[in-house]
């Protein structure tokens, strides 16, 4: 019986107590920052090694995108902050999006 470690993924998914989806960036992150902007960089740096994630993320909401993890709302914004390029991504923005209170996406509604 062979035995496999848990990936760094699946276990950051169920620790990490705040995580955002976000737009992935054209074409890829290095191309779209520059190569003196590096998130992984800033996260160990700023934020400390162990506090934070950015991990490829896929739905049908959000083909090519990122996942935040972070221990905190504030280390979550103040990344944000720094890397606007990266958005929000908002999938009750989508027209697959439905719920009882939310139909054909919210793009529909007016506000």
């Amino acid at each position: 019986m062979s035995r496999h470690s848990v990936p760094q993924k699946k276990t950051d998914d169920i620790a990490f107590p705040v995580r955002v989806i976000l737009h992935g960036l054209m074409g890829g992150t290095s191309s779209a920052l520059g190569a003196d902007r590096d998130p992984h960089a800033w996260m160990s740096q700023k934020i400390g090694p162990g506090e934070m994630a950015l991990y490829s993320w896929h739905t049908p909401f959000c083909p090519g995108g990122v996942a935040l993890y972070a221990r905190s709302l504030a280390d979550a914004a103040a990344f944000l902050a720094v890397f606007p390029e990266y958005r929000v991504a908002d999938g009750t923005e989508t027209a697959i999006y439905t719920s009882p209170f939310v139909t054909q996406g919210r793009r529909n509604r007016r506000p």
